[in-house]
């Protein structure tokens, strides 16, 4: 079992200043990287593992301190990181990993998940911002968090 987490809302794009890495969560962000808390709070999650954005890594906190646990960037996880080196590491993970990331990741693995038959094993159906999918390679995924519409 692992899980999949679509970073929290961000600040708009347009009216961040910055460089879009460090944009972070909005108000509304910051309490859907709450509910993660309560969405997994029986889920045995062994680490948390970020894209190496400000609001993944934000996405995360709240749980990484319930759950005692480091945040740990992944360049795998990246918005910009080719799809192929985290398939093959969600495909050897069956361990609790929590894994978040961004639209544009879930969209590239819901591509890959339907054109190699693994849609059993992966989310092929949109995620909205602040949604996970807890994944048994044995029972498939199953979505938890806000209305994929939202």
């Amino acid at each position: 079992m692992f899980v999949l987490v679509r970073h929290a809302d961000a600040l708009a794009k347009k009216t961040w200043p910055g460089p879009d890495t460090d944009r972070p969560l909005s108000p509304l962000g910051h309490q859907q990287s709450v509910h993660l808390v309560e969405a997994l709070a029986d889920v045995a999650l062994s680490g948390l593992f970020s894209s190496p954005t400000v609001r993944c890594r934000q996405t995360l906190e709240p749980l990484a301190v319930a759950r005692g646990l480091p945040i740990v960037d992944d360049p795998r996880l990246a918005r910009d990181a080719p799809v192929g080196a985290l398939l093959s590491a969600l495909g050897r993970c069956d361990d609790g990993a929590l894994w978040c990331t961004h639209g544009e990741v879930f969209d590239q693995l819901a591509a890959a998940a339907t054109n190699h038959g693994a849609a059993r094993f992966l989310p092929t159906a949109k995620t909205a911002k602040g949604g996970l999918w807890i994944v048994h390679g044995d029972r498939g995924p199953r979505y938890v968090g806000p209305n994929p519409l939202d």
